[in-house]
């Protein structure tokens, strides 16, 4: 692989932000000092140190690889991702991002290389060549730094939080702390921590201003499944199973901060993790608000949009599998009759506790209990007995070779289920009927739209939002 295609930091923009505290590259590298042995994101408010003890990472895995330690004051694990800067290799940037999911706490190795279609040793190479640490490296520094993030923000019990983090025993876990950071994990318990109860965990997810919160909070309420999810004011609420046992989380804006308080109630904190990632998709949290601005404004037509939705983001729905569900129920039909079918299908579905179908639940159904032409009906079966107890294997790719699933179905799978950046469903009524308000002809939208990419989700997303 041709390394020089690889993002490159320029060390003296680096070093510029650095000194400004420019809130807008935070994440996007990492410095780290050489006379104090620790790494710190670009808004840290230590004083400065000297340019000539300073070295530049695009990760903060980079940086723990290197030997350095992470700040206690800015707390790099709380910086917002990054996907730009991880790397243009596609394969790469999908292994990342199941690492972050826990592919690696789970499973080994040859198991990831597995799901990624390529050779274990061809991962390994891959990950030297595009980011000069292997894939355990990664997986170990998300640990630690989940970890790290659990220890100042929560009262969980320590051994608790060891196996949050993804290690398979409290001696790894203790181990590993006092390898890394040169303390134990009382000395990293931070103060004024937010107490929880019994059942219960907050954690703050931080994210780039601006955040267009109430264009967010209005999506999840457009497409609220009854008994499911529940949005009440700044409140989104959803129930969910973890290990099919009943779970809930909550999701509200932070006052003063750029930050999500995240509320969850789990049977098993080893989820914890899988859980973070997860919201962190449907909320949008690692996006760069000032990189897609500067991309869209371009377009004369999507300033005024721009202007009214500071910070625009590209919510989605809570998995792969859920967003084809709903993608298929909504062909033809409105947002609000798409819901209401998959808020009978949840209450056909479930017990005691109302949650999104399984797969295995909805293909059980009779045929009479689908409110739908039978071919639809057909493909969302179809769908649902291929992936029955099996819902997280699915793919983009896989959900295209279905008889009745075509480009604005998978589409919409993708941008509310895979959180891709830059798809435009081309077709959708509402999209042309957004444009054409605008002033534009809704003929050429698919030619219109290509000087959007690659944030082509996100105009989309602007467009559905003008209509409200």
């Amino acid at each position: 692989m041709d390394t020089a295609h690889r993002p490159e930091l320029d060390h003296e923009t680096c070093r510029r932000a650095r000194l400004a505290r420019d809130p807008r590259f935070d994440g996007e590298f990492f410095l780290a000092v050489r006379t104090t042995g620790i790494y710190c994101r670009p808004i840290c408010p230590a004083r400065p140190p000297a340019e000539k003890n300073v070295s530049y990472y695009r990760l903060a895995s980079q940086a723990a690889g290197a030997g350095y330690r992470p700040c206690l004051r800015c707390r790099p694990e709380s910086a917002p991702g990054s996907p730009a800067w991880e790397g243009t290799a596609t394969t790469v940037d999908r292994a990342l991002n199941l690492i972050r999911a826990g592919a690696l706490d789970s499973g080994s190795l040859a198991d990831l290389a597995a799901r990624l279609g390529i050779g274990e040793r061809y991962l390994r190479k891959l990950f030297e060549q595009e980011l000069g640490v292997s894939p355990q490296a990664v997986a170990l520094n998300q640990r630690l730094l989940f970890a790290k993030k659990l220890l100042a923000e929560t009262d969980m019990p320590i051994t608790d939080i060891g196996f949050a983090a993804g290690f398979g025993s409290v001696r790894r876990f203790n181990s590993a702390l006092q390898e890394h950071f040169r303390l134990t994990p009382t000395q990293l318990r931070g103060r004024g921590r937010r107490p929880d109860t019994a059942s219960t965990i907050t954690l703050q997810l931080q994210y780039r201003p601006p955040y267009d919160w109430a264009g967010v909070i209005d999506f999840f309420a457009h497409h609220e499944i009854a008994g499911v999810e529940q949005v009440t004011g700044q409140t989104y609420r959803r129930q969910f199973t973890c290990d099919r046992q009943p779970a809930w989380l909550e999701v509200t804006p932070v006052k003063s901060r750029p930050a999500l308080a995240l509320t969850v109630s789990l049977p098993d904190h080893r989820q914890l993790r899988t859980i973070v990632q997860r919201v962190r998709r449907m909320f949008d949290l690692d996006a760069n608000p000032e990189v897609i601005h500067q991309s869209l404004t371009a377009s004369p037509e999507l300033c005024p949009l721009l202007k009214r939705s500071p910070g625009s983001r590209s919510p989605g729905h809570w998995s792969l599998y859920e967003a084809a569900v709903r993608a298929i129920v909504g062909q033809q039909v409105s947002t609000v009759a798409a819901r209401s079918i998959c808020s009978r299908f949840a209450a056909a579905c479930s017990e005691n506790y109302l949650v999104f179908p399984r797969a295995a639940a909805l293909a059980a159904l009779e045929d009479s209990a689908f409110p739908m032409p039978g071919r639809r009906r057909d493909t969302l079966k179809a769908l649902c007995t291929a992936f029955s107890d099996c819902e997280e294997t699915l793919t983009l790719e896989a959900l295209a070779e279905f008889k009745g699933v075509g480009p604005w179905t998978v589409a919409m799978a993708a941008i509310r289920g895979a959180g891709h950046p830059d798809v435009f469903p081309l077709g959708d009524l509402g999209l042309v009927k957004a444009w054409e308000a605008l002033g534009g002809n809704g003929k050429t939208l698919k030619h219109d739209c290509e000087p959007w990419s690659p944030w082509r989700s996100y105009a989309a997303n602007l467009l559905w939002r003008s209509l409200s």
